[in-house]
């Protein structure tokens, strides 16, 4: 029987359709990881690998002597040597499409939760504050306004799709514009990267992580954000300088913003919890059961398939398989 090492613990439940055909080594309880060394360690004998939060560098994966693929439980593979990866013609998979829904409605969420102010509330009434003037212009109605999309993939679609429901005016932008009738269908207006900075009321960020995104949200970025507007990430922590847009809410050159994802996680940067006008979730926007219960079958159907002799749609490295 082939061996699975998993970086951390998984439920038996998700693993059930596939007791029969692996043998599993994990930590015996949730909420751990194994230790990097615990890690190599455990590789070195293994068929196959899934990580969930670990890192997958050059030392593990000279470590791995017999191992024929590495899975990696999400979408965004920065945690993995994928260049080192793919030199020793080991494939990498992901889970690309089970994440979709849930990450987008979490999006969603957060944009108008951020919007409305509903966070702020909650930890003033749990404070003892009531507070209800009114008039404020403490909060911005959703209805009416603009969303600008920064990256326009299967979430970003999601999101467009959601918050068109609540009546914003969707435009976006994306490395790669969508074809002018997927432009139509979805009712979006393609816009520069400094155009939607510009023009929306609320920016929420789906691009995946590369070296020159690093930081693409920076203190440019915010002033050149229209004044009253909001932010929101849920894509990657470090395309964001905490530390800019830390300074750009406290002098209120943007009205409020909302994070599931931060640049050194679990640290968050200080200043950001002492803000009242930023919402704050750990990283947790696909958690939901039926998402995990898709993410596992996605990321064992691309197990199967590589240790099966096929090449499967989520294998990001495809050129593996190449002669």
């Amino acid at each position: 029987m082939q061996k699975i090492v998993i970086s951390g613990h998984v439920p038996e439940e998700y693993l059930q359709p596939y007791l029969g055909m692996f043998q599993f080594d994990m930590p015996d309880t949730g909420n751990r990881e194994f230790t990097s060394e615990e890690l190599r360690e455990r590789i070195v004998h293994c068929d196959g690998c899934l990580i969930l939060d670990s890192i997958v560098d050059r030392e593990l994966l000279d470590a791995a002597k017999q191992l024929k693929v590495i899975a990696n439980f999400g979408v965004g593979i920065n945690n993995i040597d994928l260049e080192y990866a793919t030199q020793k013609k080991l494939p990498v998979i992901n889970t690309p499409t089970q994440v979709t829904e849930a990450t987008a409605e979490h999006a969603a969420a957060l944009c108008i939760g951020a919007m409305r102010g509903i966070a702020r509330y909650d930890r003033a009434l749990r404070r003892g504050i009531w507070e209800s003037p009114i008039f404020s212009n403490a909060d911005t109605m959703v209805e009416g306004s603009i969303l600008g999309i920064l990256g326009f993939g299967r979430i970003g679609r999601r999101v467009c799709h959601k918050l068109q429901g609540f009546g914003m005016e969707v435009i976006y932008y994306d490395k790669i514009r969508a074809p002018e009738e997927v432009e139509k269908e979805l009712r979006v207006t393609y816009r520069s990267f400094d155009e939607v900075l510009r023009e929306a009321d609320c920016i929420t960020l789906h691009m995946p992580f590369l070296p020159e995104n690093l930081h693409i949200i920076n203190a440019n970025a915010l002033r050149a954000m229209k004044p009253g507007a909001y932010f929101v990430n849920t894509a990657r922590g470090k395309l964001v300088d905490e530390q800019a847009l830390a300074d750009a809410l406290r002098e209120g050159r943007i009205k409020g913003a909302a994070l599931d994802v931060y640049e050194n996680e679990p640290d968050i940067l200080p200043v950001l919890l002492t803000l009242e006008n930023v919402t704050l979730t750990p990283h947790i926007a696909s958690l939901t059961k039926k998402a995990r219960h898709g993410m596992c079958r996605e990321v064992f159907a691309g197990i199967v398939g590589v240790l099966g002799g096929e090449r499967p749609y989520n294998v990001v490295n495809p050129q593996v398989f190449e002669a």
